[in-house]
């Protein structure tokens, strides 16, 4: 199962067999690892070509089997912890075989699986290791064929550098291998060797001014794309490893932000944008207090005339927004919603992009500011300008892309178009709204698409619209999370409630039951003001209409409160129905709660059944012909 060709298969079996040796069989280990390499060695042998019956190759190029070597790779990861004595044999399989793999997704495996294994025992037989890279390192012949090993190496040989003497002239060598390393045009070599920087660079603090300089100047004057984001990942494992501070002390920041704003160089502009990007990556919220300045750039960067730098900038706003902490979110926001309200259509576009971006924020984050900006963004929708409100149409898809619901993820299409066109499509969206099963969780993301169309289905004159509305929402609050839900409350409401009092019974029913489900899942904390409004409406003497509403909405709320709660309210509920004292339509409210209490809670209802009998006969014989009737 370990080189089974299908990911699935192999993925639970490499977890399973260094389980299994560590719990029960620890001295199969130097076996097991042989057997490995074994496989590795077997399946790394291309087949020969295919020919037909005359000997002409059919087939140009033979298939590559790397699957099992995949499988190989990620069982060694796991493995990492039980190789200890093995150490010696394990790094002569990786250098320079394994590393050298000809197909890239197994050469990141074995990267990552030695890695692993120079963290847990590097520190041990540190000059073992060394010998055997630097022994590479000088007899490897100088092709293009040995390329991928050697970056690989240099990377392996920064992560033992850590645990070696900091004024050993061999952590500098090592280091300016690094860098050297960092024009690779592979973005996980770039990434591995910025992983290796932070705890070598206190060894050459002294010159650390220079090699920043060094890597500004390439990020920023470069022609080639890969040696610019390598001058990015290297400057940011830099300033991590000299600590946030040195963004002041190198004038980092101030080199970034002219360049950014340099309208005669797009390639600066992209450069300082790649700087940007991977700062915020690598610091996160170390980084953060310098976002509030880079914002408004960032803006007039999405609408470069330069395809590259708007690409860029995309990028930069996702890792911006990847790592916003709620403080950020609070910070960044404001600045955010009033870009909306420029005079000038890039800024409103850049705005209105970052705000889609803000899709990629951590979903703690997501729930706090998504009821915010999608309202914003729905308005954009309606610009004068076309291109903001292309802008928004493709902001609202990336909150789209983010959904994890499946359900929801499959008729997102289907949303956006209620949200564009709100008039000829929300009628559609509902009705697939509610033939969709949930059965999955319904997060933040999801929720911030669907309730604009429910609240604007509310303000439909359709009776069959508003009811639909209601459905759906005592369908979805059983499957989300309250804290996701609370910001949405004070929009909901009011057309619930205008749906409880609507003239329709069967409105009134779904809206009641959809109030129910609210409070059942979200406690009566949130709805502090719903109870004394439904007991307002009960008693109203203009409607019977919105007294029945109201009886059903409250009989709806105690249950959702519990068995408790009607203990508690019957007493009063007996009293006032036949309290002879009170007005004619403050009875008759109170005797229509006897109509949907027993259909709200059933055979639970069947103790009081006893008791509200009297008052009915009671009713029965009232001197106002409403309240007869009711009873």
């Amino acid at each position: 199962d370990v080189v089974h060709p299908e990911y699935f298969v192999r993925e639970p079996a490499t977890h399973a067999l260094p389980k299994l040796l560590e719990a029960s069989f620890p001295q199969l280990v130097p076996f097991i690892l042989s057997d490995l390499f074994d496989i590795y060695t077997k399946n790394n042998k291309l087949p020969p070509p295919i020919v037909d019956q005359f000997g002409r190759q059919i087939q140009a190029q033979p298939v590559d089997t790397w699957e099992p070597r995949a499988g190989v790779a990620d069982c060694l990861f796991h493995m990492a912890s039980l190789v200890g004595n093995n150490i010696e044999d394990l790094f002569k399989f990786y250098v320079p075989t394994a590393l050298n793999d000809r197909h890239a997704d197994v050469r990141s495996d074995m990267l990552r699986a030695a890695t692993s294994t120079i963290d847990i025992h590097g520190r041990d037989h540190l000059t073992m290791l060394l010998q055997i890279m630097e022994d590479f390192l000088k007899e490897a012949p100088k092709t293009a064929d040995y390329d991928s090993v050697r970056q690989n190496v240099v990377i392996l040989m920064g992560k033992l550098a850590k645990d070696m003497d900091k004024d050993s002239t061999k952590v500098k060598n090592i280091l300016g291998q690094l860098i050297s390393t960092l024009n690779t045009p592979s973005q996980q070599v770039q990434a591995a060797v910025a992983d290796c920087l932070p705890p070598l660079v206190p060894a050459i603090k002294d010159e650390a001014g220079v090699y920043v300089q060094q890597l500004l100047n390439v990020l920023l004057k470069s022609e080639d794309y890969a040696e610019k984001k390598g001058a990015a990942y290297g400057l940011a494992g830099f300033i991590k490893g000299l600590g946030i501070l040195a963004v002041k002390q190198y004038n980092v920041l101030t080199e970034l932000t002219d360049a950014i704003q340099d309208k005669s160089n797009a390639k600066r502009r992209e450069g300082a944008l790649f700087g940007l990007e991977m700062l915020t990556s690598m610091l996160g919220r170390l980084f953060e207090v310098y976002i509030v300045n880079i914002l408004p750039h960032l803006l007039l960067c999405f609408g470069d005339n330069d395809a590259k730098v708007r690409d860029a900038a995309e990028d930069c706003a996702k890792a911006i927004m990847s790592k916003l902490t709620s403080h950020g979110v609070k910070i960044v926001l404001p600045g955010l919603l009033k870009g909306l309200e420029s005079d000038l259509w890039r800024t409103k576009c850049g705005a209105v992009e970052l705000l889609g971006a803000m899709a990629h924020c951590a979903p703690k984050q997501l729930s706090t500011c998504l009821p915010s900006i999608v309202p914003k963004l729905i308005e954009v929708l309606t610009d004068s300008h076309q291109r903001v409100q292309k802008s928004g149409t493709q902001a609202l898809k990336q909150i789209g892309s983010v959904i994890k619901n499946p359900e929801i993820q499959a008729i997102v299409p289907v949303l956006l178009d209620a949200l564009q066109e709100p008039t000829k499509k929300t009628q559609a969206s509902l009705q697939i709204l509610i033939h969709t099963r949930f059965v999955h969780f319904i997060d933040a993301p999801s929720l911030a698409l669907i309730i604009p169309v429910i609240e604007r289905a509310f303000q439909n004159r359709s009776t069959e619209t508003r009811k639909m509305a209601a459905q759906i929402i005592g369908n979805i609050y059983s499957l989300t999370d309250a804290k996701d839900l609370t910001p949405y409350l004070t929009s909901i409401l009011p057309g619930l409630k205008t749906s409880l009092l609507d003239p329709v019974p069967e409105v009134r029913a779904v809206s009641a039951h959809a109030l129910g489900s609210m409070v059942r899942a979200m406690g009566e904390e949130a709805f502090q003001e719903i109870v004394p409004w439904l007991m307002e409406h009960l008693v109203l003497e203009s409607s019977p209409v919105d007294r029945s509403g109201a009886a059903q909405g409250l009989s709806e709320v105690i249950f959702g409160l519990g068995a408790d709660r009607l203990e508690k309210s019957m007493k009063e509920i007996i009293e006032r129905s036949q309290q002879m004292d009170l007005a004619a339509h403050v009875r008759d409210g109170y005797m229509m709660m006897f109509i949907y209490l027993p259909i709200s809670f059933g055979e639970k209802f069947l103790p009081y059944v006893g008791r509200i009998i009297p008052p009915i006969l009671k009713g029965l014989a009232d001197e106002t012909e409403f309240v007869r009737d009711t009873a």
